[in-house]
């Protein structure tokens, strides 16, 4: 992200959610075990926000709470009496940019008793209001149903990048002329999406922003990070031992 002649564009990197379980059913110990590791990775990758998603939720709430540099988002995830769960937003800095993102969680667990998902509309526009004067770039991470995220795409084109988790989707490439971009990568870790986003003007706001998009395979054949695969083997021993 950066003007278009920077030679080393600063990175981030986000998560639509729906990260650590493959469905939102009661997580068995050994699962839970895999899905504190699944953090421990995110957080040493240095990911700088991710969604909080129904299928995250499958060993409760506590469990996404016991990593505290995980960064959990989720404007309308809350408790019985209303109380917030987890930061709405985080407002990010790369050199002069300043990037505003907000997580949108959609659903939550049947087996789950006293959080829920609230709508999301009244918590997503009370957050645009407050970092729209405040960044330079707007990001929604969310899990919505596609119905919602339709919505959201016709309703708040102020938002600039629109990060999804639909299930029933695969890879989603952006249209640049239209806004929000939508993108989205296929779950389980089976491609890496690459967002290059740019501008030719100065940073102010609103700025008037160009984006790249690929999408790369992930194969087993490529090379490993010494440290994460590591981590992963110690998961595999872990979960295989409960």
């Amino acid at each position: 992200m950066g003007k278009q002649d920077d030679n080393q564009p600063a990175a981030l990197r986000f998560d639509g959610g729906n990260a650590l379980f493959k469905k939102p059913l009661m997580a068995r110990p050994e699962e839970a075990t895999v899905a504190e590791g699944i953090m421990n990775i995110y957080t040493v990758m240095g990911y700088d926000a991710v969604a909080v998603g129904v299928n995250d939720l499958a060993a409760g709430v506590e469990l996404l709470k016991k990593n505290p540099k995980m960064p959990w988002l989720s404007a309308n995830l809350v408790d019985d009496e209303g109380k917030r769960l987890f930061p709405a937003s985080v407002t990010l800095t790369r050199g002069a940019t300043r990037i505003g993102v907000i997580g949108l969680t959609g659903a939550t667990p049947a087996s789950q008793s006293g959080v829920r998902a609230a709508d999301w509309r009244s918590p997503l526009a009370a957050e645009i209001k407050r970092l729209r004067d405040q960044c330079h770039v707007l990001v929604a991470l969310s899990n919505l149903s596609a119905a919602d995220n339709a919505k959201l795409v016709k309703d708040y084109s102020v938002i600039d990048l629109l990060i999804t988790a639909d299930a029933a989707r695969d890879n989603v490439a952006p249209h640049p002329e239209q806004k929000p971009w939508v993108v989205q990568t296929m779950s389980q870790g089976k491609s890496l999406g690459i967002l290059t986003i740019f501008t030719d003007e100065p940073s102010v706001s609103p700025t008037n922003w160009h984006i790249r998009a690929v999408t790369v395979p992930l194969k087993l054949t490529m090379p490993e990070d010494a440290a994460i695969a590591n981590m992963v083997k110690n998961i595999q021993t872990a979960g295989a031992a409960r």
